[in-house]
């Protein structure tokens, strides 16, 4: 199964902690978006997410995993229980071409959270090893502290 790592999973490492299957399929791109940090439905449950903006940009990992993998993924991002669900995409890969995979994203109306220290480690993490563009690494890098300050 293909999936969009866009946030606190963009390390082959922490996502083969849950989804020991994983493989990096490339860096890709994901138009329209932006990322955000929101509550789900579930008291106390929160996380990452996407928000609709016409001129963003969410870049991101796209792995390949085992059904049994992603099924142990929906489990963690509570799917079952509609927290996060999977929201089919059109990433844009390194060479410019489009590329079908599915993401998760918090559903409903959002509602802002703000990020602690420990969340967001794994993410830059994950600007440290992946070869996003220098200027969207430092616009996420400022998106995560205004988000922490929010």
């Amino acid at each position: 199964m293909k999936y969009f790592a866009y946030g606190t999973l963009l390390t082959l490492e922490v996502m083969q902690s849950v989804a020991p299957s994983a493989k990096i399929e490339g860096y890709m791109r994901l138009d329209g978006y932006e990322l955000g940090f929101g509550h789900c439905s579930h008291e106390g449950t929160h996380g990452c997410t996407l928000i609709e903006k016409s001129d963003g940009i969410v870049y991101g990992v796209q792995f390949d995993m085992s059904d049994e993998d992603m099924a142990t993924l929906d489990k963690a991002a509570h799917v079952d229980e509609q927290q996060w669900v999977h929201k089919p995409v059109t990433l844009i890969d390194e060479a410019g071409n489009k590329v079908l995979s599915s993401t998760y994203h918090i559903p409903g109306a959002y509602k802002h959270w703000q990020p602690t220290d420990a969340y967001v480690a794994p993410i830059y993490a994950g600007l440290k090893v992946c070869p996003f563009p220098d200027d969207y690494k430092t616009f996420l890098k400022k998106l995560i502290v205004n988000a922490q300050n929010a």
